[in-house]
């Protein structure tokens, strides 16, 4: 049962962070309680991004709409007194009649007729005959509007309501389209909706677009789209809605890519007179030319005809999200090319459709686990360097943040098919921070657990060590080259009958308090305290440089400690105490040693009993700080030493040579030891050359400058023995220690 609930609260984490984040990523890009402005301007700035990358279409010769610009060339054809606007409504009546004749299927006129013609009443009869001969013209309403379409719900709030919609044609035919173009919030265009309501009564009138298409399929003037979940219907057309009231204009490129015509060209028939025609008193006849005429072309059969201005003044110019990518501002596009737009991808079924809801949420839901499983398996990989992990991470966040730029453009560019793009990256980004955080907070509790256990008894290098890898926390161990050191105090017993027990406690805590800190500032890890007695090495866990160099110097500080805690003694004790030190160098066994509930970090191996004896050796030679052979062979170039002897240890049969380490060479005082004795030194090169007469001579003159050095005695001894009793021929100088 434990085990279960161990396994339970191990993989909870699992779910809940990446359930959480999901949650999180929703509550923020999915409008659900509220809206976050520049989220939405993001991924409306994406959408232009991918308008940009898409290709423009020559639709020209193809599409089903075409364009009566009203442009200045058109006020310069027309005559006098007639030529500035508005314009006769005579115009309008001519213009529907020939486009009628052409086979022109409908006909949308975007410009307001609010007001009485004001050149004759009969004009504005003429063009009530020209819409009900035809019953194929749609006008222009509008409605009068207290504030512009929101965003989120697409509405219009209604402040007043004229009876005929701002067109006094309204009544002829009853078929009007609203022209209002609401824009999203950063004043861009790409959006269209099929239906409007207005007015209290709260009638429902198609737009300027779907009243033409209305006309084009034959329906009622007033017919309005049907709406469900996801599509507003006409006929068996679906139209994506992008969100509650509208489509989403799939814009075929810039201004001008639909085919624009001058409206004086159709105005021009045999019984219309322009101004260069009656300048040149000739018959153009652009219209209807027997020869080279509109007419006869033949290109408006079938079409729509959409008239509206293209006059800068009239300031129907509107910034689009596909521009032309020549300069700044070159997505304005005007008034009556977006009805065109709106109206084309109708016809040819040519929409844009958005990722759903539910297929955005279950995406989040999904990248959010994903997300999670795939930054953990980095930052938990033990094999990975932190920092390469966590670069590891920022390339594959990197990579999936390029990944889902492109693939939003590609679905597209290739499929119409817009997904979401600051969901699944804030899903992302929200993943590999949560993760982050996880882990942090995951690292430092277990962090905190290792240092409550090790802290206070092991080095820093060790504790680190432990924390990135906690799999060393195993038993076993393994084999390095590993510098060891032993350390003791000679004449303790002498320190602890002079002292009462929580005095003698202090001092031995603030002795190997102080002795610690100087193996760990060296880079040493210590193993165990043994009484007054101190166990460290170097090279474990963390590979150490020069740890033989390292461990000297840390054996020479610590006797100049020594020295100094020595001040506090009496008189009578100073003398009897010192710090006894060995220092050996070799390839053993490091790791976990122990059962399996209580295990020690630790060094095994015959290397670390020689340095043991070395440091119970410097007993016998009277000396402090005695190193083997096979460090003074990689420290020979840094230190001060004196040879002591060659050695066999109990229980071994190579010899050694040990040295008594007095200092570093750049050293002062070391350096004063050495010449103090120098005597010794050319009594030991004698003494090893078997020329004992000599090397007495110089052991004696050692010992009346050091009176105390137990070397030089002992030497003295051995020559003067050796003279009496000469050794063999095969003297090897050998000394085998009997005691441990």
């Amino acid at each position: 049962m434990n085990r279960y609930k161990r396994k339970i609260k191990k993989i909870l984490p699992s779910v809940i962070i990446p359930l959480g984040t999901a949650l999180i990523v929703i509550l923020l890009t999915q409008d659900i309680f509220f809206s976050i402005k520049p989220i939405q301007e993001l991924e409306l700035k994406y959408l232009d991004i991918r308008f940009s990358k898409k290709d423009v279409k020559d639709i020209k010769d193809s599409a089903d709409v075409i364009i009566l610009g009203i442009t200045q060339d058109d006020f310069d054809q027309i005559p006098e007194p007639y030529n500035s606007w508005p314009w006769p409504r005579s115009y309008f009546a001519k213009v529907v009649n020939n486009l009628k004749n052409a086979g022109v299927k409908a006909v949308g006129i975007d410009v307001l007729m609010s007001n009485d013609d004001k050149f004759s009443p009969q004009n504005d009869k003429l063009f009530e005959e020209a819409i009900l001969n035809s019953r194929n013209v749609v006008v222009a309403g509008q409605l009068d509007v207290e504030a512009e379409m929101q965003y989120e719900i697409g509405n219009y709030s209604i402040k007043k309501q004229s009876y005929n919609y701002r067109n006094k044609f309204f009544a002829v035919d009853s078929s009007v389209g609203i022209v209002q173009i609401g824009s999203d919030e950063d004043g861009i265009y790409r959006r269209y909706e099929p239906l409007v309501i207005s007015g209290a009564n709260e009638s429902i009138l198609p737009t300027f677009s779907f009243a033409i298409l209305n006309k084009y399929y034959g329906l009622k003037g007033n017919n309005i789209v049907s709406i469900s979940n996801s599509y507003f219907k006409l006929l068996n057309i679906e139209i994506p809605r992008y969100d509650k009231s509208s489509m989403l204009i799939n814009y075929y490129g810039p201004n001008g890519t639909f085919e624009y015509l001058k409206f004086s060209d159709v105005l021009d028939d045999k019984d219309f007179k322009t101004k260069d025609e009656i300048y040149y008193d000739t018959d153009i006849n652009i219209w209807d030319d027997e020869f080279s005429g509109l007419l006869q072309s033949g290109k408006f059969k079938n079409k729509i005809v959409l008239i509206g201005s293209t006059m800068p003044e009239d300031k129907d110019f509107h910034p689009t999200a596909f521009g032309q990518g020549k300069r700044k501002g070159d997505n304005q596009i005007w008034g009556v090319e977006i009805h065109a737009n709106a109206i084309q991808n109708v016809i040819w079924n040519d929409f844009l459709i958005k990722e759903s809801k539910i297929i955005e949420i279950l995406s989040i839901i999904i990248l959010s686990f994903f997300s999670f499983f795939i930054f953990s398996l980095f930052k938990q990989n033990k094999k990975l360097n932190i920092i390469l992990a966590e670069l590891i991470n920022i390339t594959f966040l990197t990579f999936l943040f390029v990944g889902f730029y492109f693939l939003g453009i590609y679905l597209f560019v290739e499929h119409d098919y817009i997904v979401s793009f600051i969901s699944p990256i804030a899903t992302i980004i929200f993943g590999y921070f949560s993760t982050t955080a996880y882990n942090v907070i995951s690292v430092r509790k277990h962090n905190a657990m290792i240092k409550g256990m090790f802290g206070k008894y092991v080095s820093k290098s060790l504790v680190t060590e432990l924390l990135n890898n906690p799999e060393k926390l195993s038993l076993g161990g393994v084999k390095k080259n590993i510098t060891i050191m032993f350390s003791d105090i000679e004449g303790f017993t002498s320190i602890s009958e002079k002292m009462k027990p929580e005095e003698l406690v202090e001092f031995i805590n603030n002795y190997l308090s102080i002795m610690t800190s100087i193996v760990l500032e060296h880079k040493g890890t210590l193993d165990k305290y043994l009484g007054d007695s101190l166990m460290a090495f170097w090279g474990a866990p963390l590979d150490v440089e020069d740890k033989e160099l390292n461990a000297c110097i840390t054996a020479i500080l610590m006797q100049k400690k020594m020295d100094e805690l020595k001040n506090g003694f009496s008189s009578e004790v100073t003398t009897k105490v010192k710090t006894r030190i060995g220092i050996n160098g070799d390839d053993v066994v490091v790791g976990n040693i122990g059962g399996i509930e209580r295990f020690d970090y630790t060094v095994m191996g015959d290397g670390v009993n020689l340095a043991s004896r070395l440091e119970s050796a410097n007993k016998l030679y009277g000396t402090s700080i005695m190193i083997s052979e096979a460090i003074y062979q990689k420290v020979a170039e840094e230190v001060v030493v004196r040879t002591i002897d060659k050695i066999v240890v109990k229980g071994k049969t190579k010899p050694i040579i040990v040295y008594e380490l007095l200092g570093l060479k750049n050293d002062k005082e070391a350096l004063e030891k050495l010449n103090l004795f120098q005597n010794y030194i050319d009594g030991y090169k004698q003494y090893k050359s078997r020329n004992f007469e000599s090397a007495k001579i110089y052991f004696q003159k050692s010992l009346l400058t050091n009176p105390n050095d137990l070397l030089s005695k002992i030497y003295l001894e051995r020559s003067e023995n050796y003279i009496l009793n000469p050794p063999e021929s095969n003297w090897d100088g050998v000394s085998h220690l009997t005691s441990k």
